[in-house]
């Protein structure tokens, strides 16, 4: 019976056999959600079923208890589910002794097959990154402000050229990081927002390389490093980075990019002006 809690402690994700007939039940020990063969059905007369709309509009129905029968709805013709549930984050709000790091047990009841039994699991805190990771941001700004007041022509292509490699192998590293973090499963279409990305990357990194890039091209490679940078904010943020890559990783390519992404597009529309930067780059690559 496969399962798994989604965005860290928010939702469940819960896959169960064809030949097994699970029940779970919700807050108040009513039935709220049934497996079978047949699909997965949620229970109407439940007081999860109108606290889990979204969004939430309709009012609990007074008087269901445990024993109201249940009006069982079709909800899925497969055999997995994912809903909220509030007992994954109930622990939360728990104040924790200073140095701890473990909250406690949460605990989902069940019936699998007519006996009672329950999915079980922990709850831990991980403290805020330290502000520190954000001095090598403040560092790559002020060497950017340095090189800008310089006003060298060679200097600003050979900075730009540095800034377009740099932003688009971050940038590959944290799509690859968001879209290839399952919840619980690699979906279809980040699949193909992947392929998308790596093959933007591909082509500009070539046209970089080879001296091709143009002022468009450093421009629109600054707005999707911002974007993919934008995304990854939260890792900034928060004690848990939930994706595939590890969390020092995570939070150096949402620096790089963020980073990269201001400077090359300020860089990139100050020397959209003057294309004898961006020709002087292809003459230092003509052969002699």
């Amino acid at each position: 019976m496969p399962r798994q809690v989604v965005d860290g402690y928010v939702r469940m994700w819960l896959r169960v056999p064809t030949s097994d007939t699970l029940v779970v039940l919700d807050y108040r020990g009513a039935p709220y959600l049934r497996f079978t063969r047949a699909g997965v059905q949620v229970n109407r007369n439940s007081e999860m079923y109108y606290l889990n709309q979204t969004p939430y509009a309709w009012a609990v129905p007074a008087g269901l208890t445990r024993t109201t029968p249940p009006h069982w709805l079709a909800v899925s013709g497969g055999h997995d589910y994912e809903w909220h549930d509030g007992r994954l984050q109930a622990l939360a709000s728990i104040a924790l002794t200073p140095g701890r790091s473990y909250v406690g047990r949460w605990r989902i009841p069940i019936e699998l097959n007519g006996r009672l039994d329950a999915i079980t699991g922990g709850l831990w805190h991980a403290n805020s990154p330290s502000i520190v990771w954000f001095w090598p941001l403040v560092v790559l700004l002020l060497c950017w402000l340095a090189a800008w007041r310089v006003r060298n022509d060679a200097l600003d292509w050979h900075l730009t050229r540095t800034l377009s490699i740099t932003a688009l192998v971050a940038l590959s590293l944290a799509c690859a990081g968001r879209e290839l973090h399952g919840r619980p499963n690699v979906s279809i279409s980040g699949c193909i927002e992947l392929a998308l990305v790596l093959a933007f990357a591909i082509w500009e990194l070539s046209r970089v390389l080879l001296g091709r890039a143009t002022f468009f091209s450093h421009l629109l490679i600054a707005v999707v490093a911002l974007w993919q940078g934008l995304d990854l904010v939260p890792t900034l943020v928060n004690g848990y980075v939930l994706i595939p890559l590890p969390a020092v990783l995570a939070r150096a390519v949402a620096l790089i990019c963020l980073g990269c992404a201001v400077c090359l597009g300020l860089l990139a529309l100050r020397d959209g002006d003057r294309p004898e930067i961006q020709q002087r780059g292809r003459r230092r690559r003509a052969p002699a």
